[in-house]
């Protein structure tokens, strides 16, 4: 096995309405072999609450030792970089505002960041909802005609409408969380229950069993907040979540990166053709299909050893390698 080394760094991100410094971390391998200097760097980026606490430090071991250089960050306002942005005190809650328009800088800010100290435009890889910012970051890239990132791989995207046909009744929850002031404290998920009716992100029950094990063991483990990393959210995070559509810049632009779109085929919570969508509405070179893999569900794959999660890795890499 290869001898991976991290290293706990901080980038500069620009908002918009200020520029503070996050947290993240580097992986990339001991004694890089003699192809490794060809590759391009990596940029990881989860979804919800992602980052370098959850899938983060899998994929950027999985990638090292492969020889890559992979550059990942929990986003604003969880885990190592919640106390710089996105929280306040409610009395005795503590709130979390998601914001996608956030994430989209930070990965603008990670790839800068990432071409700075290696040199070269990154790939950026994107778990889930992180594939939304991420989308949003290449099209505004696209759309100013400088340098694009070297290669995209979203990972169980969907479109953030698509999701609200898991809840037990959309309209209702829309309605009702639409009349909420911007700082109201709702649930960070609606689990299907009344109490969670009016919840953030919508969980399907084949997801739930499965989250609170797997992702709090990987937040255990990096000695943080036990996933997903908050209690309450703000009514605007939904507000702002359900506006935020970063396809309508796909058309009528050129300069997109090229790209592997990755499904699991099992996946219950984002629906394979939601990749498949976007495979046909993506304007630069994806190959001839979204590859939908067999056996994999959401994220209950990603695991060092499983083969699933392996035969992605390995995919992956053959798709940069082709490319550079």
């Amino acid at each position: 096995m290869t001898n991976i080394i991290t290293e706990d760094i901080t980038f500069p991100v620009a908002y918009a309405d200020e520029t503070v410094q996050l947290q993240g971390r580097v992986f990339r391998p001991a004694k890089p072999d003699a192809d490794a200097a060809k590759l391009p760097p990596v940029v990881f980026n989860s979804g919800f609450t992602g980052g370098v606490s959850m899938y983060g430090q899998l994929f950027g071991r999985a990638l090292a030792e492969r020889g890559y250089q992979v550059m990942t960050f929990d986003v604003a306002g969880f885990f190592t970089n919640k106390a710089v942005r996105n929280t306040f005190k409610d009395g005795q809650l503590t709130v979390t505002n998601v914001s996608l328009e956030d994430q989209k800088a930070e990965v603008l800010a990670a790839a800068a960041w990432t071409r700075q100290q290696f040199g070269k435009m990154p790939v950026v890889a994107s778990w889930a909802m992180g594939s939304v910012a991420s989308l949003a970051a290449i099209v505004e890239l696209a759309a100013a005609g400088g340098p694009q990132i070297a290669f995209w791989v979203p990972m169980n995207y969907t479109n953030i409408t698509a999701l609200q046909a898991l809840r037990a009744d959309p309209s209702r929850a829309h309605e009702a969380i639409s009349t909420l002031d911007d700082n109201a404290a709702i649930p960070p998920f609606d689990t299907g229950t009344e109490a969670t009716a009016l919840g953030y992100y919508p969980l399907d029950p084949a997801t739930q069993d499965y989250v609170e094990v797997q992702l709090g063991n990987y937040t255990d483990i990096g000695g943080v907040d036990h996933w997903p990393g908050c209690t309450h959210v703000t009514a605007k995070s939904y507000k702002s979540y359900v506006a935020f559509n970063p396809e309508e810049g796909l058309e009528g632009t050129t300069g997109f990166p090229p790209a592997l779109i990755i499904h699991g085929a099992q996946n219950t919570l984002h629906m394979p053709s939601e990749s498949v969508r976007l495979h046909q509405r993506y304007p630069g070179d994806a190959g001839p299909a979204a590859l939908v893999l067999p056996g994999m569900m959401h994220g209950q794959q990603n695991q060092p050893e499983n083969e699933v999660f392996q035969s992605m890795i390995t995919l992956i890499d053959q798709a940069v390698r082709q490319h550079i």
